[in-house]
């Protein structure tokens, strides 16, 4: 979690977080999954997050092609390469509904939190910001044994589906 944090304050200050930042907070999420599910389960949550963030994606740039009737690189300008790597980390970790979850509920609060801060400066710190509520999250999951950010059950039943 003191990882996350530093990811977070390296976004805030910098816009930009350090690759050794990402090697080990991946590893560490990798290995905390790997603890918590076995191997098999985070193969399979990896693939279909992954998945899911290949179809945003390509939706993504459908739009804005569409929208500008032209070819966009995504990462010029709209999206970093950071908050790439940083859902790629949140894939091997989450199961897929909290994926699901972590990832709208995220973009919400990033947007309000971007709407406030758009006149310091442009850039919305999204890596970062995920980061710290990951830490967050991870901090919930710690105290509350009834939830598991690495599986699906305790969200389902929350909603009773």
């Amino acid at each position: 979690m003191l990882l996350l944090v530093m990811m977070a304050w390296q976004d805030w200050k910098y816009r930009a977080i350090s690759l050794w930042l990402f090697v080990l907070v991946g590893a560490g999420l990798v290995f905390l999954k790997y603890e918590a599910q076995g191997l098999s389960v985070l193969w399979e949550d990896l693939k279909i997050n992954l998945v899911f963030l290949v179809l945003q994606f390509v939706l993504l740039f459908g739009y804005f092609a569409i929208r500008q009737r032209r070819f966009v690189n995504l990462f010029a300008g709209y999206f970093g390469e950071g908050d790439l790597f940083f859902l790629v980390l949140l894939a091997t970790y989450l199961s897929f509904a909290n994926f699901l979850v972590f990832y709208v509920g995220s973009l919400v609060l990033v947007v309000v939190l971007g709407f406030y801060m758009r006149k310091q400066n442009p850039k919305i710190p999204l890596a970062g910001a995920q980061a710290l509520l990951l830490a967050l999250a991870m901090g919930i999951d710690g105290l509350l044994p009834a939830v598991d950010l690495t599986e699906n059950f305790w969200l389902l039943s929350f909603y009773n589906l």
